[in-house]
């Protein structure tokens, strides 16, 4: 955050040089209160992001996508979800990914703990063609 100040400033008449700078530490004081109380009136963004990507075996998309579906309607459902859905790469049909959100770590941990999604995990294991890549904003 940036604060510009303008103007001229007189803390002491034009007095000794020791009051000047006394009148400095004030006004930085000032100026340093001011900033954190914007600060702390700005709400704090909790939010937890994900993309998941994730690719299939050829032959693989169909059952991916019905497990997918499954997972999806369950998670919507989840009280801290904010977002959650899946895309198919047009240029790469075995390539997926999912973007999530949760309004916070708490609910990103159940969903990441819930028995639908512990389901999911199972029965996709046999599909991927390769590892999970999960970012984290």
């Amino acid at each position: 955050m940036a604060i510009v100040m303008m103007g001229m400033m007189s803390c002491n008449g034009g007095k000794t040089a020791d009051v000047e700078a006394l009148c400095a530490e004030k006004v930085a004081a000032a100026v340093q209160a001011a900033c954190d109380s914007i600060q702390a009136a700005q709400p704090v963004r909790e939010k937890k992001t994900i993309v998941a990507r994730v690719t299939v075996k050829a032959g693989k998309q169909r059952t991916f996508i019905r497990a997918a579906t499954k997972l999806i309607k369950a998670t919507r459902q989840e009280e801290g979800n904010v977002s959650y859905n899946l895309y198919q790469s047009p240029q790469k049909s075995t390539d997926f990914i999912f973007y999530e959100e949760y309004k916070d770590e708490a609910a990103f941990n159940a969903h990441a703990s819930s028995e639908h999604f512990k389901s999911f995990s199972d029965a996709i294991a046999n599909m991927l063609d390769g590892e999970i890549i999960i970012e984290d904003f």
